[in-house]
């Protein structure tokens, strides 16, 4: 009865967990969708709700203009979304992206990858911060 007993309770236990996993995952998968949307349709109020950006950087491997891949990095987001929002045009919110996967740890980090077809992938780092999921890091590679 004892071991009956201990079984109820742990699955009754696991529910919450299971359920903010879900909500997490969904909460996650909208900053990455606010920022590659948000991106696409030139909307500062989308990327403002995807990035921490007071505090997020950004890096990515490019072409060079020797023809060559460079690493380059951003230190402030603000600026990098004001230009993302300032785009006189954008390609538009309907283009083709996918989350390829998502880790989440501890209930605040999460590690998404993410693949835009035809155009990059990124590694999105984002953390729980005051209790909304924010984008804190982003790395990419073009395609």
């Amino acid at each position: 009865m004892r071991i009956l007993q201990t079984l109820i309770l742990a699955c009754f236990l696991a529910v919450p967990a299971a359920a903010q996993s879900s909500d997490d995952k969904a909460a996650i998968t909208a900053a990455v969708f606010d920022y590659f949307h948000g991106q696409g349709e030139a909307s500062h109020e989308r990327l403002l709700r995807a990035f921490d950006a007071d505090n997020a950087t950004m890096v990515g491997v490019i072409r060079g203009e020797d023809g060559k891949d460079a690493v380059r990095s951003w230190k402030d987001m603000n600026e990098v979304l004001s230009s993302w929002a300032a785009n006189a045009s954008p390609p538009g919110g309907d283009r083709a992206g996918e989350i390829i996967s998502m880790n989440v740890v501890n209930d605040n980090l999460a590690v998404v990858l993410f693949r835009s077809a035809g155009n990059f992938y990124d590694a999105l780092t984002l953390g729980k911060v005051n209790g909304q999921w924010k984008i804190i890091a982003k790395a990419f590679v073009l395609q």
